[in-house]
């Protein structure tokens, strides 16, 4: 407790308390007074022993208050002892300011809220950090400030909301970015921690997690065989390959080479490199020289962490170069016994019979052409007494 001497003669601190007269109020103040212990001023308690006076509330000398006395002035201490730790609102509880990082700024009654509470960013790599979003929701009708966000492991952070301090307006909502950018591989954990001047709630906790990995790059072939079937001698056929980089980092595919007759490729240049998710494609070619089956390989050589050899098998057959006709039987109430095929090398040229002898089925391999060559063909039926009907329409084709 502190205590205050206040002269005889000036207004004391509980002066203020009224628009009573000082007398009366000063009275009032020792009625209530009469309950507590009695302690002197130090400077009068000596002249308290040797005069050995009366300081029983009621006494008349201290009623009257007729003149200023020792005794009088003994009370006025005690009373300026008594009220001084409750003049003074400093320290007596209240609002306590809260601190910002620009200055002060009153308490508020507001409250926010942090939703999500905790954020699991799962398998992060090492060097591509992720990000997850945090509402800051002022539901509440009075203004908060955050003072501060601070997190407790430095793979994390935070932007998005600019300078602090940050004012949330009643009835409104912040977006707060959080990231997590692992340094090394391993399991991490930690929060963010969000200050305001709230009353409600001063302060809000985000739990967060993640698990650091490092880049790896890898390679995927869409397919492991790519068969041609029959190809005609001299005529080119094409299918594709798929390259995908697999991994978290890029991959370098260094050079690709092929074997087996008749097979080529293009499409890319190499070394090839290929971000994570992006891919390429291969077109490979079968162009057969020869009648017969062909086989070979594509060989891929990469920097893929798992595999730095892909070898994709090849197949082919190569087959006489030829046209293959089809039609449909005509509807003829006299029965069909076959199909004569006619063909001529160019429309000044005559048409001269391909079959030998009546052919049964509606359809006909001209194995006889010649590449880049056109012809034309037409087709007529044949009846069980040979009788040969007026020709088809003319088809014609060019051989590549």
């Amino acid at each position: 407790m502190r205590m205050t001497t206040v002269p005889i003669g000036r207004t004391s601190s509980f002066a203020n308390l009224g628009d009573e007269p000082r007398k009366q109020k000063f009275r009032r103040f020792a009625e209530v007074m009469y309950m507590l212990p009695i302690y002197l001023h130090p400077r009068f308690r000596d002249k308290q022993r040797k005069q050995d006076l009366s300081l029983a509330i009621g006494n008349s000398q201290f009623n009257s208050f007729g003149r200023p006395g020792k005794v009088q002035l003994s009370y006025l201490v005690l009373g300026l002892m008594v009220l001084g730790g409750c003049i003074a609102l400093t320290g007596c509880g209240g609002i306590v300011p809260a601190s910002t990082a620009s200055g002060t700024a009153s308490a508020s009654a507001g409250s926010f809220t942090a939703t999500p509470n905790s954020v699991a960013f799962g398998s992060v790599t090492v060097g591509s950090p992720a990000t997850s979003k945090i509402s800051l929701v002022n539901a509440s009708s009075d203004t908060v400030v955050i003072s501060k966000i601070s997190a407790s492991n430095a793979s994390f952070s935070y932007d998005g909301v600019g300078t602090l301090p940050l004012t949330l307006a009643a009835n409104s909502t912040t977006t707060l970015n959080v990231q997590f950018g692992p340094s090394s591989a391993g399991a991490v954990t930690g929060s963010l921690v969000i200050t305001s001047n709230s009353l409600v709630t001063p302060s809000a906790t985000i739990q967060l997690s993640g698990n650091g990995i490092l880049a790896t790059a890898g390679l995927t072939v869409n397919s492991s065989t790519v068969a041609f079937g029959n190809v005609a001698v001299g005529t080119p056929s094409t299918q594709s390959v798929t390259l995908t980089s697999s991994g978290t980092a890029a991959v370098t595919v260094s050079a690709v080479s092929l074997s087996g007759t008749g097979f080529t490729m293009t499409g890319a240049t190499f070394p090839l490199t290929l971000n994570s998710g992006q891919t390429a494609t291969l077109s490979l070619q079968f162009e057969p020289t020869a009648t017969g089956a062909a086989t070979g390989n594509l060989t891929i050589s990469s920097n893929a962490s798992s595999n730095s050899t892909d070898v994709v098998a090849l197949s082919g057959t190569g087959v006489p170069l030829a046209v293959d006709l089809s039609w449909s039987a005509p509807s003829s109430s006299d029965p069909i016994a076959g199909y004569n095929i006619y063909r001529a090398a160019s429309s000044a040229a005559s048409f001269a019979r391909l079959n030998a002898s009546v052919n049964s089925p509606a359809s006909f391999m001209d194995s006889t052409v010649t590449p880049g060559a056109t012809y034309q063909y037409y087709v007529t039926t044949v009846d069980s007494s040979g009788t040969e009907s007026t020709p088809s329409n003319t088809a014609t084709v060019a051989v590549p």
